[in-house]
């Protein structure tokens, strides 16, 4: 459901890119998020910004841009994580290629460029940019630290050892259809972006990994309260790193811990779990959470309520109305 102040792209021709941004509540976040997509060396692009749900505040974040490239639709009632917002998003793109920004994540200027060519010169249909998870610390100008992700085997994606999440996806629109959508997390045992990949993989997608470093992924899941406050200073001082980008690379990969080394007899034993359609990642989590409940443990740690219901009695959709109301009543 569109609302009134909400603009669609005006854009006379199709983009080459579309971007797909889900978010809830966390408009300085999705300023820095939209400062990094707009930095681009490629700007034949399209940005889909789907609220969860949102305050009025991500409308007018989004509209201050003044960018007819730029379009904001708001989900009526909240979904409660990115698989419902994404899914709409990929359904609205109209671009040839498809990528994912989460909300509190960033790119280097060269990565749309980086991965619309990575991902005709490999034929793939999907690629997998490398990115560096940026590590919570205690106090601003505290050392930093960083982990890396999304390297492959060979240069394609290998359901044991290739983690890529969101920020760094791409996909041809053209394959959307045959990979199917993003499964809502509470059917996944672990991340949707995760599952999806793996679930791709099985249906013989192609998914290469490119080998440059393009993506900043500033988890909320590993900072508390992180919805409860609007700020975004990490996002900020790393959006202003990147006027150096090769600079913040050396930093951040000099930064980044080494990864753990797995037996070959650990590797071949997941590999025959994937064979039978078990995701490796899944039996970690499975130890840790139930099915589903990964993201109300985010949930908690960000500060949210407890993850919405699908099917609310009447009582509950009174509750919803009676809030938003109040929220109305305030903003006036």
């Amino acid at each position: 459901m569109e609302r009134p102040a909400q603009l669609a792209s005006t854009a006379p021709t199709e983009p080459l890119v579309s971007v797909v941004i889900a978010t809830h509540n966390r408009p300085a976040a999705l300023r820095q998020a939209l400062r990094s997509v707009l930095a681009q060396t490629l700007q034949d692009w399209e940005t889909i910004v789907v609220g969860d749900a949102c305050r009025a505040e991500t409308a007018a974040t989004v509209a201050a841009f003044g960018d007819a490239r730029i379009s904001y639709v708001d989900l009526p009632v909240n979904f409660g994580e990115q698989s419902g917002p994404n899914n709409i998003g990929f359904a609205r793109a109209r671009g040839r290629l498809v990528a994912i920004l989460n909300h509190d994540d960033l790119w280097f200027p060269d990565h749309l460029a980086s991965m619309a060519g990575w991902i005709d010169a490999t034929g793939a249909d999907v690629v997998i940019a490398r990115g560096a998870i940026i590590e919570p610390t205690s106090m601003r100008g505290d050392p930093l630290r960083t982990s890396i992700y999304g390297m492959g085997k060979d240069g394609f994606y290998d359901p044991v050892v290739t983690a890529g999440y969101g920020s760094a996806q791409m996909v041809r629109r053209a394959s959307l259809s045959r990979l199917g959508p993003w499964r809502p997390a509470s059917e996944c045992w672990c991340e949707s972006s995760q599952d999806w990949l793996f679930r791709a993989w099985r249906k013989g997608a192609v998914i290469a990994t490119m080998p440059h470093l393009t993506v900043l992924s500033i988890f909320s899941g590993q900072r508390g309260g992180s919805y409860t406050e609007d700020t975004a200073t990490e996002q900020e001082d790393l959006a202003n790193a990147m006027r150096m980008p090769d600079d913040l690379r050396v930093k951040i990969l000099a930064a980044a811990a080494a990864p753990p080394r797995l037996k070959r007899s650990s590797y071949l034993k997941r590999r025959l779990w994937a064979a039978f359609g078990i995701h490796p990642r899944s039996l970690e989590f499975r130890r840790k959470y139930g099915r589903g409940t990964f993201v109300s443990t985010l949930r908690e740690t960000r500060g949210l309520p407890p993850m919405p219901e699908r099917e609310p009695d009447v009582d509950d959709l009174l509750a919803v109305y009676r809030g938003r109301g109040k929220r109305e009543d305030s903003a006036e």
